[in-house]
């Protein structure tokens, strides 16, 4: 979730009257935008309903951060911020080639209006080894799904719209969701309309998850990447459907 849309959720929140996320008769806090019936083995120590506080030194917002990512993930996030800037419909990643290519359309609500979205799926095989990865080019978007022979590997979607360039980082074990899933806000630039001139290296985490097996289990956090304050941090101490408990903020704000 963009830190610049739970921001506009929660004035939404606000104007509707509504003080989510605060406190209940105990004072506990909870994450404003999953339910709070789900919420009983959630630890929140901050909820999203101030400007923050200043990051404790062990959630610094950078990749370099070791209480945050592995040797190994530093260097595979190190990898995506380049790899994916000459790809195109025809040019795939370095090692691959291009095996199948279509182009898709589809309808996206917005401000209650239809849009109509064009993409382009490439499909690509590792010349050396039985790794695929399927490109998405549209939109000044691209996503990306990388998977070993063994499902293993990570899904990277890169946007650059009006809201600020991000690149988003998912790990995957046997086809679930394992490891971190990371945003980094492009502090560099607010708006470029072509993703590859995006440039992510040495740009602030705004928001970092633990999964294993698919459910999130461990830290959560987000950061205001302007000032780099701890928004939110929260701590799963069992695995967590998060999809699934996901609350429409625009429900809660009466639109």
């Amino acid at each position: 979730m963009k830190l610049r849309k739970f921001i506009l959720g929660l004035i939404l929140i606000i104007s509707a009257g509504y003080v989510f996320g605060q406190t209940n008769q105990a004072g506990r806090l909870f994450v404003p935008f999953l339910d709070k019936e789900s919420q009983s083995n959630i630890i929140v120590t901050l909820d999203l309903s101030g400007s923050g506080e200043p990051c404790p030194l062990q959630y610094t917002n950078v990749l370099s951060n070791t209480n945050l990512f592995t040797l190994e993930e530093q260097k595979a996030i190190q990898e995506v911020f380049v790899k994916y800037k000459n790809v195109t419909t025809n040019s795939g990643p370095p090692g691959t080639e291009l095996v199948g290519l279509y182009k898709t359309n589809y309808i996206v609500k917005a401000m209650n209006k239809d849009w109509p979205v064009e993409k382009w799926i490439a499909n690509y095989q590792y010349t050396n080894s039985g790794t695929k990865e399927e490109i998405r080019l549209g939109g000044n978007m691209l996503f990306a799904k990388f998977r070993t022979e063994s499902n293993d590997g990570y899904n990277v979607n890169i946007s650059s719209t009006g809201s600020g360039p991000t690149l988003r980082f998912i790990e995957f074990r046997k086809g679930l969701v394992n490891g971190i899933l990371v945003e980094f806000a492009n502090t560099h630039q607010s708006w470029t309309n072509d993703y590859r001139q995006d440039e992510f290296e040495g740009c602030p985490v705004d928001e970092y998850r633990q999964y294993t097996n698919g459910l999130v289990l461990g830290n959560f956090l987000m950061w205001n990447p302007k000032n780099n304050n701890l928004v939110l941090e929260a701590q799963f101490t069992e695995p967590y459907e998060f999809d699934k408990h996901r609350i429409d903020l625009r429900m809660l704000g009466g639109h």
